[in-house]
């Protein structure tokens, strides 16, 4: 194709008609399918000819505007020679083609031209930002939501299109259009043409750009567009795009405020639904209908992990997808399986949920979840049992039900996992179970099989939960068991050092379950803990404990507790003295805090008038 001919053509035109049919003649050469691979080299080579120049001119003329804004949409599509159109001063003149609002097919090509001139071009987005092109645009789209003329619901496709090219990724210009009220006039386009699939398509991948962003949550929560997305979901055309609407409101409820706003709302009755068309239980389900199921699941579960949102769904005990939930614990399906026990473990989050769960039998649904299969998703499925288990065992009315029910024996089935996160959560529904039930502590800690891999796991710096859990549980143990043979299995498993080592972790939880456990060693079985409290350098946490000047007063109090219990410990004792712990007791014994004061007195008295006697 000879340009230079092309564009002699457009030169030597003289009447509005030639210039018209020879516009037209450069149009068919980008239009034509024969060029469809070489259109990039087509524009470029036009440009550099000066093409440009001729159009800006013709532009000018209201009745070439049209077919002039045409081409550039065109040409607009070659990224190179989208800066030289912005450049070139088409920006101005086809905004104000759309503030005219007087012809509807010269507002499509206008928007068409001006949409792909901004695509991925912040200059060209600048310079219609600079024009007031974003009020002008949205004033467009208002003003369409009435128009009925012929075209009209092609022009609101496309400058939704315009909308979204101008705004995607570009923070400020996002700022700006939400600030002008774009998600109001978006989720009426919504509610309004959900019939018309292009630009429902349209509208929802506007959506999903502007509602990236941090920036929109404000408006976001005095718009209707949540409304109008689960009122969509509703519809044949929202069923066909299931997909982009749910991603849309899964990237929404991350807010805690969206997730309030949407359990008002009928999603999770639209969701349920969803999950219960797709879902046969007596047969493999296809791949579409189990990415529906999943999405739909995934969705009614991030509800759920909202405070105000998941009460209101629960609704005491008679909300829709609380019951749903309980059904999906004996689904065969893996994946519902997974979402019932992630709902159990959200609901159970007040005491009273948890004795109403408990009341309701669903202990043995989750239990039934942990017989042992191995793979990676059933990993997960344990992962969440596990953590809705420890949930229900908080409360001290419901710890007696689930030991009967049997929830002990079947969690330590889990002891040989090779998942840690699994182990994790294990050893948080043992230390949930044992807190103030003598009997299971004191069977857990007869167990010595499992109080060797529980030392080992105290000592798992891969997983620093497991590892805290682990001595955790160790100390409670000792605490809830207060028996000889618990803490000497401890002992001979080599846990006192874990114990000791956990008086100076981070947290002062931690630091006084550690202090009391060795209190209680110490005050039980001095004689078979001596050595091995020497060994793990328990004196020297004790100075630094009672030395640290950030050291709470209720961690020196107990620290001087446990130092008073050792002293009568004659390999301790000696130790103890030639130290200069004696002399920093003797300091606290001014210390502001009358406790530590009071305690440190007491030990300084033990100390000179004891004799050492080792039980």
């Amino acid at each position: 194709m000879d340009v230079s001919l092309v564009l002699e053509c457009l030169h030597a035109a003289s009447s509005r008609e030639d210039k018209v049919k020879a516009l037209s003649s450069i149009l068919d050469v980008f239009t034509d399918s024969k060029n469809e691979d070489i259109t990039d080299e087509i524009a470029e080579s036009f440009t550099k000819k000066g093409l440009l120049d001729d159009l800006l001119n013709l532009a000018q003329d209201e009745d070439s505007v049209t077919r002039v804004s045409q081409l550039l949409a065109e040409i607009a599509k070659t990224e190179s020679v989208r800066e030289p159109c912005v450049e070139k001063g088409f920006v101005p003149i086809f905004l104000k083609v759309l503030e005219r609002q007087d012809n509807i097919e010269s507002m499509i090509q206008a928007c068409r031209a001006l949409g792909n001139m901004c695509f991925d071009n912040d200059i060209g987005r600048r310079i219609v930002d600079d024009n007031d092109g974003i009020c002008i645009l949205l004033r467009l789209l208002r003003s369409l939501l009435s128009n009925t003329k012929c075209e009209a619901d092609r022009l609101r496709t496309i400058a939704c299109g315009f909308l979204l090219n101008l705004t995607n990724s570009n923070e400020t210009l996002q700022k700006k259009t939400v600030e002008g009220d774009a998600l109001d006039v978006i989720a009426k386009y919504l509610q309004q043409y959900q019939t018309e699939d292009g630009l429902c398509n349209m509208v929802l991948v506007t959506i999903a750009s502007l509602t990236d962003s941090e920036l929109c949550k404000e408006k976001l929560l005095s718009s209707n567009l949540c409304q109008a997305l689960v009122d969509f979901l509703g519809t044949p055309s929202g069923e066909e795009q299931y997909e982009t609407v749910l991603d849309i409101l899964i990237a929404l409820s991350e807010w805690d405020e969206v997730k309030d706003l949407l359990a008002h709302t009928d999603l999770c009755k639209h969701l349920i639904k969803m999950a219960q068309i797709n879902l046969d239980e007596n047969a493999e389900y296809s791949e579409e209908s189990q990415q529906k199921v999943k999405m739909a699941s995934d969705l009614l579960i991030l509800l759920l992990t909202g405070e105000k949102s998941m009460e209101i769904l629960f609704d005491d005990g008679k909300g829709e997808i609380f019951s749903e939930s309980l059904k999906w614990l004996e689904s065969n399906k893996e994946h519902l399986q997974l979402s019932g026990a992630l709902a159990v473990g959200n609901f159970a989050r007040s005491d009273e949920h948890c004795r109403f769960l408990v009341e309701q039998g669903v202990i043995k649904r989750l239990l039934h979840l942990l017989k042992p299969v191995y793979g990676e998703q059933k990993c997960t499925l344990e992962h969440a049992s596990l953590s809705a288990l420890r949930n229900l065992a908080i409360p001290a009315t419901n710890k007696a039900s689930l030991i009967n029910e049997g929830v002990l024996d079947a969690v330590l089935v889990l002891v040989d996992s090779e998942m840690l996160a699994v182990i994790f959560k294990m050893l948080g529904v043992l230390r949930m179970l044992v807190d103030g039930q003598e009997e299971a502590a004191v069977k857990l800690g007869q167990h010595r099989e499992f109080v060797t891999r529980l030392v080992e796991w105290s000592a798992c710096e891969e997983h620093p939960g497991v590892k805290g859990e682990a001595t955790r549980l160790m100390a409670w143990l000792v605490k809830n068991s207060r028996t000889e043979d618990v803490m000497r299995n401890i002992i001979r498993a080599d846990g006192t050092p874990h114990l000791v080592a956990m008086a100076t972790s981070e947290h002062v939880v931690m630091q006084n379950e550690s202090l009391v456990a060795l209190t209680l060693i110490a005050s039980t079985v001095l004689a078979d803990a001596a050595l091995p409290l020497k060994e793990a350098d328990l004196l020297e946490t004790v100075l630094q404990l009672l030395k640290g000047d950030q050291t709470l007063a209720e961690i020196k109090c107990n620290t001087l507790t446990l130092t008073k219990t050792i002293c009568t410990a004659e390999s301790l004792r000696e130790d103890l003295l030639s130290s200069s712990i004696p002399d920093v007791i003797r300091q606290l014994t001014e210390h502001d805090d009358y406790k530590v004061k009071e305690a440190a007195k007491s030990v300084i008295t033990l100390l000179e008038d004891t004799q050492p006697v080792d039980r």
